[in-house]
């Protein structure tokens, strides 16, 4: 690794820290100086006096200012602070071990999508107006068009009840977490709409290099098919498609807000919308730093493969 690189690995990281802080000061500030009531609303204690002590354990009674205060110094030094809901719960660990869960399931969409898109946009490039490229371009438009909840229910269904009919309840999708059944089908619903973008992107990237002269001059040299291909064109190609990568990143792990929810996975995804429901504020404003982090790394990742594939590329 250069010291050039380094500088600017240290200079982005610098900034993903400060936009996170700023994104999630912005969700702190709107929270708690706009939004009515607080996670005490349903559950409101009689004794006026133990309400007031469970505002003062939160520094709920504190003017907003130093609340703001105490909290920026809890995050600067790691702690998103306590549950509402759920007194005694450390947030930090809490969406650690969830982010844990929503990363595995955004891995497994991303390596979906990457996979089976460039696979559809290279045969079809290849086999340009053959019918392997009309069905992986017809395929690329239906999940281009489909969006990920749409397809998340149908794989329910499908997968749910039309496979155990199918093998007379050999096999059945159950909705939950840790079985392999239940890594695939959530990761095709997430990531099935971005291979489709993939796939086309690739398909229009390869037909635009293997018109190139030094792709003509390696068929000329009588290289081996999977040498020109691989070597010379995709790798070429691929630039393009790296760089819609970092969006798409982006889209699969805001994606899993809605696919967690559906499948029932225990991620930051499902964390969110519990918390909104029971005014849990402090892990709202947690979910928000933790995103706002992740896709500031992701992006940072995206740009820093960009040196492998073009070597002209500096930073």
């Amino acid at each position: 690794m250069t010291r050039g690189t380094l500088i600017y690995i240290i200079q982005r990281l610098l900034l993903i820290t400060f936009t996170a802080v700023a994104i999630s000061s912005i969700v702190f500030i709107g929270e708690h100086a706009l939004l009515p009531g607080d996670a005490f609303v349903s559950e409101r204690p009689h004794n006026p006096r133990e309400l007031a002590l469970l505002l003062h354990h939160f520094n709920l009674d504190l003017p907003l200012p130093q609340q703001y205060q105490l909290w920026v110094t809890g995050v600067l030094h790691g702690d998103l602070g306590e549950s509402l809901v759920n007194r005694g719960v450390q947030i930090t660990p809490l969406l650690v071990r969830e982010l844990g869960t929503s990363l595995e399931l955004g891995a497994a969409a991303l390596i979906f999508t990457v996979g089976v898109g460039l696979t559809l946009g290279l045969f079809a490039a290849l086999k340009q107006n053959t019918w392997v490229d009309y069905v992986a371009s017809s395929t690329a438009v239906v999940g281009y068009s489909m969006p990920s909840f749409v397809i998340a229910t149908l794989l329910v269904l499908v997968t749910g009840k039309l496979f155990y009919i199918w093998t007379n309840g050999a096999f059945y999708y159950e909705i939950g977490w840790g079985k392999p059944t239940q890594i695939l089908v959530p990761a095709i619903a997430l990531g099935f709409p971005y291979a489709s973008i993939v796939a086309r992107l690739t398909r229009a990237s390869m037909l635009e290099v293997i018109r190139q002269d030094y792709v003509r001059t390696a068929w000329a040299k009588g290289l081996q098919p999977r040498i020109v291909i691989i070597r010379h064109a995709l790798r070429n190609a691929l630039i393009p498609v790296i760089t819609i990568l970092g969006p798409l990143a982006t889209g699969i792990l805001t994606g899993v807000v809605v696919i967690e929810n559906i499948f029932g996975i225990p991620g930051l995804g499902k964390e969110f919308i519990d918390s909104i429901l029971n005014r849990d504020y402090n892990i709202v404003i947690g979910v928000f730093t933790f995103y706002a982090a992740l896709v500031g790394l992701v992006n940072l990742g995206v740009d820093l493969l960009y040196p492998v594939l073009d070597p002209r590329i500096r930073y």
